[in-house]
């Protein structure tokens, strides 16, 4: 019986542990989770529990090394955890059985010499070097369909902090586009819902107070996984709302693009985000703005919205193989001599 141990040390990243406890379930593999379940603010594994029918095998991270004898192969889902991780992950023979989930480029540590990219842009000469495998973090066991005729208003959903450098400019989301449409459509039939972690909803509707004043834009901050995907049944589309140029094109991915294919519901998004991630035929595209179409948005089919519901399930269908085979393979790969001498020389 091969033995994974996947590991999240943080309170962050969990919603991305569905990729790899689906492949190993798949496989009949033994599976535990090491994470601190009383630190848990996402419930993403009490969902996880839910959606795979299955009590999963989840234990302190404090009780990964007196277990290491029995693990075949460790997966930490989140490289940004480096300082936390035990030292025998940095200094010993456990390299080439030893996986790390990179989220940005930048907090990739040499001795990570297998490793997954969540996203096509996320690369660095020293990443490049390394055995990698690219696994956007989807899962295909989620099978339910969101959206009704039934509801006639459209609802936009935006997952997600909206971040801000330190003189408040935000540099991963595009409000203004927001904005726009609400001043070019004051009386459409539709609504904005936010969902994110609460500081992160006080902070952003303080700045930008047509957030909290607007009649049409709701925010939902803190919710409880269950509880957010429970209110997504209501969403037609989901919105990444990503700043044009900005990180989400050149250095990580944005959280509702895995989250959009997870769930079903298709996304509104401009040509150059698709592309990155081969998205055309799922998604809604505009060139600049979203405004340049939301009176086709507004109008669309249920024909047409259903066909994309389609497209968006064929291609997470064709993701999670290519994601099965990538894990597998990279598990199986044996390091170089040279990167068995790099990886040793830095440890002298």
């Amino acid at each position: 019986m091969v033995h994974f141990a996947l590991i999240q040390i943080s309170r962050k990243h969990t919603e991305i542990l569905g990729t790899f406890i689906e492949i190993i379930l798949k496989n009949k593999w033994d599976l535990t989770i090491y994470y601190n379940l009383e630190q848990d603010e996402y419930t993403f594994v009490k969902f996880y529990n839910q959606l795979f029918e299955k009590d999963l095998n989840v234990k302190p991270t404090n009780q990964l090394i007196e277990n290491i004898e029995e693990i075949d192969y460790f997966i930490f889902a989140s490289s940004t955890d480096e300082s936390k991780m035990p030292e025998i992950f940095k200094k010993s023979e456990l390299a080439y059985k030893t996986i790390y989930v990179q989220h940005q480029a930048p907090h990739f540590c040499p001795f990570m010499l297998k490793n997954i990219i969540v996203s096509p842009v996320i690369h660095s000469e020293q990443l490049d070097k390394t055995q990698t495998a690219y696994m956007l973090p989807i899962y295909k066991t989620y099978k339910k369909l969101h959206w009704s005729p039934l509801n006639k208003t459209t609802i936009f959903a935006v997952i997600g902090g909206i971040r801000a450098n330190q003189y408040g400019k935000i540099f991963d989301r595009n409000l203004d586009m927001i904005q726009e449409i609400l001043q070019k459509y004051p009386k459409g039939n539709y609504e904005f819902w936010f969902f994110m972690r609460k500081w992160d909803w006080v902070w952003i509707s303080r700045k930008y107070k047509f957030l909290r004043e607007n009649p049409k834009i709701f925010g939902f901050p803190g919710l409880e996984t269950d509880l957010m995907i429970k209110s997504l049944r209501r969403a037609k589309f989901i919105l990444p709302l990503a700043k044009k140029g900005g990180w989400f094109y050149w250095q990580r991915l944005t959280g509702s693009i895995p989250l959009a294919i997870n769930f079903n519901i298709p996304m509104v998004m401009d040509r150059e985000l698709a592309q990155i991630y081969g998205l055309e035929n799922t998604s809604v595209i505009y060139e600049n703005s979203m405004s340049e179409i939301m009176d086709n948005i507004l109008d669309m089919k249920d024909e047409e919205y259903y066909k994309l519901v389609e497209s968006n399930v064929k291609y997470k269908i064709d993701v999670c193989k290519n994601n099965e085979k990538n894990l597998i393979n990279l598990c199986l790969k044996q390091l170089t001599n040279a990167e068995k001498n790099d990886f040793n020389n830095l440890n002298l």
